[in-house]
């Protein structure tokens, strides 16, 4: 691997796909912007691996370098600023807020949701530690000037891991997409109709309702999807199979748990139009099944071994040309099994201290149909992310949990505004 692993993405990022990511985490009182700005900086200090700013080389490469310039903590705006650009201080992190909101925007190439919480955490941390004078428990947080714990920046040595064949892949091929949806959206993906509606639910009814059903969050939500998405889609004769993409971190699967770095894959559950009258629990039980029969550790240490493969292909072309080409025709996102919505679910977060200060999370990100997951103390946050203003599917989705008797507060419909990155194209 001749470039920085956390470097691979940006051969596949384009004006049609964003690859960023923005964590919104609601206070419970109004952000104090210039507070913000002081504590953040020393947050970031904490983590050198994500200050750094993109170079290309005269191989048409991105090389990583250290950048020692501030974070950029600017008020929310109608122009949102570029990742990497002069706007931001070169950096691939910043920090936007508005009112009550604290939004952390940040490259997906570097790290995902779960490697983002470190500094998430480290940020909020310091922040309230400023403004509220109390003394917060820093437990299970990587506070600025604490050392770097073991396994922190580990990368995984495909050759070191196990080469046992998994016992069971899945070949269910593709499922049925509303292209018709995705179109306009593909053809700029930062227009203003990406949008999406936040949701907060009481975590232990809704814990309570997944044990009676024999499920998880993530098999009751794939469930409640499909059984919305089966009443809109059940007179059109093109629809014959229907899938959940379900995301898994599967760092323990590559022997690095603590590690920032972006391991995260995809699990599948398919379906059958025929399923659509099926109660939540059977259809609760078939998605834990395929989630598990994919569970295997075999699975995760292939991948990663062919992933690394594909980075040295990138890595022999000779051009940056070559390098985009190759990365987008062999790209998981782009070439890999389709299916037909998304969940994600970071897990439970412990905030400690901090926890009475946050209000909500919800992760804002690239998608159709896309259901982001996060929990704060006794609430469940569900960001249900949507190419379009149609209410069609979130108002199915509704109902289904109105059947199920599953509370949910809705909040307002807000634009994605994911940000672009700013990256070279020609070596200097």
């Amino acid at each position: 691997m001749k470039y920085d692993f956390d470097s691979y993405f940006y051969y596949e990022y384009s004006k049609n796909v964003p690859f960023t990511v923005r964590i919104r985490v609601t206070m419970t009182e109004p952000v104090d912007g210039q507070a913000l700005k002081l504590s953040a900086q020393k947050a970031f200090a904490r983590f050198p691996y994500f200050s750094r700013k993109t170079r290309l080389d005269e191989s048409g490469g991105y090389v990583l370098e250290p950048n020692d310039k501030p974070i950029s903590v600017l008020p929310e705006a109608e122009k949102m600023p570029s990742l990497g650009s002069a706007e931001v201080n070169e950096h691939l992190f910043s920090i936007t807020y508005e009112d009550y909101n604290i939004y952390f925007n940040f490259s997906h190439s570097i790290c995902d949701a779960t490697g983002a919480m470190f500094w998430i955490k480290a940020t909020l941390w310091q922040y309230l530690t400023d403004t509220t004078g109390e003394t917060l428990d820093s437990t299970g947080i990587r506070i600025p000037g604490s050392p770097m714990e073991e396994g922190e920046t580990a990368l995984p040595d495909p050759n070191a891991l196990p080469k046992d064949k998994p016992m069971s892949m899945y070949n269910g091929g593709n499922s049925y997409m509303p292209l018709g949806d995705y179109l306009k959206y593909y053809l700029n993906p930062f227009a203003k109709d990406a949008v999406y509606f936040p949701m907060e639910m009481d975590l232990q009814s809704m814990l309570k309702y997944a044990k009676e059903n024999d499920g998880s969050p993530n098999s009751i939500l794939a469930a409640f999807m499909f059984k919305a998405v089966c009443r809109l889609w059940d007179s059109n004769k093109k629809v014959t199979q229907i899938s959940a993409a379900i995301a898994k971190n599967y760092r323990n699967d590559v022997g690095c748990p603590n590690t920032y770095r972006n391991l995260v894959r995809l699990l599948h559950a398919k379906y059958t139009k025929d399923m659509k009258d099926w109660p939540v629990e059977k259809l609760s039980t078939l998605t834990r099944g395929s989630m598990y029969m994919q569970m295997e550790p075999e699975i995760g240490c292939l991948e990663y071994r062919n992933y690394r493969s594909r980075i040295e292909e990138i890595d022999a072309k000779p051009t940056l040309k070559g390098k985009c080409k190759y990365a987008t025709s062999t790209s998981v996102f782009r070439k890999g099994i389709r299916d037909s919505f998304n969940i994600s679910y970071v897990g439970k977060v412990d905030w400690g201290d901090m926890e009475k200060y946050i209000a909500a999370v919800h992760t804002i990100s690239d998608g159709h149909l896309m259901l982001e997951v996060n929990v704060v103390g006794d609430k469940l946050f569900v960001n249900f992310q949507q190419v379009n203003r149609k209410r069609e599917y979130l108002d199915a989705f509704l109902n289904v949990l109105k059947e199920e008797n599953i509370k949910v507060t809705l909040g307002e419909m807000k634009e994605k505004r994911l940000p672009k990155i700013s990256l070279q194209k020609k070596s200097v």
